[in-house]
């Protein structure tokens, strides 16, 4: 994937830097290497919250830092592609170059010796916005009066019809689940951020694939403050579109449901022979992720 071209390329012995211009400075990619030398390695990648500069002049960024992979497979695949980090910093701004909305990115980086990478960097602004599970709950909670209703609705028409509009694109989430989705309301409005976006990829609008229908299984697994089996299906009519279903669609859903149920047997040793409305109610026996 190419540069994106509001961002320069950076050398530092061993490191290859993407930086956004006007934004990036000696003593910023300073302070960045002083948390990557004190970061112990991990197997899953760390955040870290920076501020820069110190004081109360600063603004707030995440550092999220990033390792080998282990194993040899994994190790080759970094061998032979660019770090989670580039590509985390190169999808968000496809998605914004498209209309989406990411956590802007100021910097990204990979150490490499010998080629073998030994470790890599993203680091974001934080954003005005929450998970969406939070404000779900804090503002969707029944009971709702008429106006909330009609809001809870509205959101979740808009998030719909943004995840049709990602996929119709080509975008695939690589994780996109109800925490990797935080939300900035404004007055009537909501703004959808999508984060971690380091698995995201897009493919060519000629390419056959079906690796959408997975980002819908990792937004239904989960149950959600508020949200019942109706507004799932209100939902699925925003993405699937206001009109009848064929039966291909038909087949979707009741695919969806069947995998929806296989993942919670497998994240949460879940497995009853409930209805689903019973399975997903929010505030049920079975509501292990509000």
């Amino acid at each position: 994937m190419a540069r994106p071209a509001s961002y320069l390329r950076r050398y530092d012995g061993g490191w290859r830097l993407l930086v956004l211009r006007d934004a990036w400075s000696d003593a910023f990619w300073a302070a960045v290497r002083s948390e990557l030398e004190n970061a112990a390695p991990a197997r899953h990648p760390l955040t870290r919250r920076l501020r820069f500069p110190c004081g109360s002049g600063g603004r707030d960024y995440f550092l999220k830092l990033y390792f080998p992979s282990t194993g040899v497979a994994g190790g080759l695949k970094d061998l032979l592609r660019d770090s989670k980090a580039l590509r985390a910093l190169k999808q968000g701004e496809a998605l914004s170059r498209n209309g989406f909305h990411a956590p802007p990115a100021i910097a990204a980086g990979e150490e490499r010796m010998c080629g073998l990478l030994r470790r890599a960097f993203l680091l974001t602004v934080e954003i005005e916005a929450r998970p969406i599970a939070a404000l779900l709950r804090e503002q969707f909670t029944p009971p709702l009066d008429r106006m909330r209703l009609a809001r809870k609705r509205a959101w979740l028409r808009k998030l719909a019809l943004e995840t049709r509009r990602l996929h119709e694109l080509g975008f695939v989430h690589g994780d996109l689940v109800p925490s990797n989705i935080f939300a900035r309301p404004e007055q009537e409005e909501v703004t959808f951020f999508y984060m971690d976006n380091d698995r995201t990829r897009r493919y060519p609008a000629w390419t056959p694939q079906r690796l959408w229908r997975r980002n819908l299984v990792q937004l239904n697994r989960f149950v959600l403050p508020g949200i019942s089996l109706q507004d799932r299906m209100r939902f699925l009519r925003g993405y699937l579109g206001e009109r009848p279903w064929t039966e291909g669609e038909r087949r979707l859903i009741r695919w969806l449901e069947s995998k929806t149920r296989q993942r919670r047997k497998e994240c949460e040793r879940i497995e009853t022979p409930v209805s689903f409305r019973e399975l997903m109610r929010w505030n049920g026996p079975f509501a292990r992720n509000s």
